[in-house]
């Protein structure tokens, strides 16, 4: 059984795509490339690094280490409890007692990481909701254990209600708040679902991705322990929420909402994991509006070389479905990517999947013809007045229209997604200069 190992808070957590074999370990992150490039392109070797330290040490350390540095410098043949002879040094005996610089430096490190991982790092910079990134020994909570987080499964806790059960908020012991999703005993989908959910997510540790930090299986109770994510789902925000959804946090949440699936599908030591159900209810808000991937419920791995597709039964949410996938129940990792299409063009235009416009059209029907005319003006939310980013609604609705292909061959990868919706990308420029022209 692996000890718990916490990821030290230097590390970036911007780019941090980190990757798990079990439900008990993940790997850290790696360093930002900014802090790359600003290094020296000469990288010391490890000793030298620890020789060069002494330079930041404290007088005394430094005064130690000058002491232990200098190598058998006494040559006289006086015993090893005599005082030497080599001006102002100490007695052999005494030298065994001093600490070098290493150990010195070595001793700080080590304050400074139990220091830095006393405490959880901050989920939400807004309202200080906090979690653990590492999974404690026994990942197994007892039914007990939830039921007293869960105040029993009281009402006024109930977060949602979904085909594989019910989702409660809680506080452990430990003051870590949870969302419980506890399977409905009937729901012969839902054990189903409790298993892939916790195979998926025991390879998924991304900034973009909910955390999974338990399970409790036990008889007729299966239930998943989830982080609490703070600020409710895209879903609300869109449609329910009594404020508008600024241009800034849409654009930042596709964004967000991009890196995490490019991490599910090009990143995730375990192999692509296709999610199958990404729409708006799906993805998890702080208040700092950083998007979360949740309910992996319906999530696949995909095996075998790129081009392989998969057959199965069609399971997912109406409007959100890939042409081949809701016509054949030929899923890929383009499934997902169609998908995300689709929720790009709700964030532009803040209108739900099958538009009320008396022609019972799609959101797909209703939008690709205006992107095909450039008639973003018409697209755009009509509620955000002239508050938008126009190059950042055009990388948008040009990216929306690329995932929205029929053919899954025309439509980019997670990846190129990104790169289109940062506006770093030409690879599909061919492509967008036929289909559509410049609009900014």
């Amino acid at each position: 059984m692996s000890k718990p190992v916490p990821v030290l808070d230097s590390l970036d957590h911007e780019n941090s795509e980190q990757t798990s074999i079990s439900l008990r370990s993940f790997s850290a992150s790696t360093s930002s490339l900014e802090l790359s490039v600003a290094k020296s392109s000469t990288i010391p070797s490890m000793t030298d690094k620890l020789t060069g330290h002494n330079t930041s040490l404290p007088q005394s350390a430094t005064s130690s280490s000058k002491l232990i540095s200098v190598s058998n410098p006494c040559r006289c043949k006086q015993s090893p409890t005599s005082t030497c002879c080599f001006p102002g040094a100490a007695s052999h005996k005494s030298d065994n007692k001093n600490p070098t610089a290493l150990q010195i430096f070595q001793k700080q490190r080590k304050a400074k990481f139990r220091q830095r991982a006393s405490g959880a790092p901050i989920l939400c910079a807004t309202c200080g909701i906090r979690t653990e990134l590492f999974i404690k020994d026994s990942m197994k909570f007892s039914y007990t254990e939830i039921q007293q987080a869960t105040n029993d499964f009281a009402k006024e806790n109930l977060l949602g209600e979904g085909g594989f059960g019910h989702v409660y908020k809680g506080e452990l012991t430990d003051g870590q708040k949870i969302a419980a999703k506890v399977r409905k005993e009937a729901s012969d989908q839902g054990f189903e679902e409790f298993h892939s959910e916790v195979y998926v997510l025991s390879f998924a540790r991304h900034k973009n991705i909910v955390m999974l930090l338990g399970y409790c299986s036990k008889e007729n109770h299966n239930i998943l322990v989830y982080e609490f994510v703070c600020n409710n789902s895209l879903y609300w925000h869109l449609y329910d929420a009594p404020t508008i959804l600024e241009w800034h946090h849409r654009y930042v949440i596709a964004i967000g909402t991009a890196k995490g699936l490019r991490f599910l599908h090009e990143e995730c030591r375990g192999g692509p994991i296709i999610h199958r159900d990404m729409r708006p209810s799906n993805i998890l808000l702080t208040h700092d509006f950083v998007p979360m991937l949740g309910d992996f419920g319906l999530a696949k791995w995909k095996t075998g070389g790129d081009d392989e597709i998969q057959h199965t039964r069609i399971l997912g949410t109406l409007g959100y479905l890939a042409p081949e996938y809701a016509e054949s129940g030929i899923v890929s990792v383009r499934t997902d990517v169609y998908a995300f299409g689709v929720v790009l063009l709700q964030l532009i235009s803040g209108r739900r999947v099958l538009v009320a416009n008396g022609e019972n059209q799609s959101i797909r029907q209703w939008g690709v013809p205006l992107i095909e005319k450039l008639a973003l003006h018409e697209l755009i939310d009509h509620r955000l007045g002239d508050l938008y980013d126009t190059l950042q609604l055009y990388l948008m609705a040009k990216t929306a229209y690329l995932c929205l292909q029929t053919n899954p061959e025309l439509r980019p990868s997670m990846g190129e997604v990104l790169r289109l919706l940062e506006g770093e990308s030409d690879h599909f420029q061919h492509i967008t200069e036929q289909l559509v022209p410049r609009y900014v």
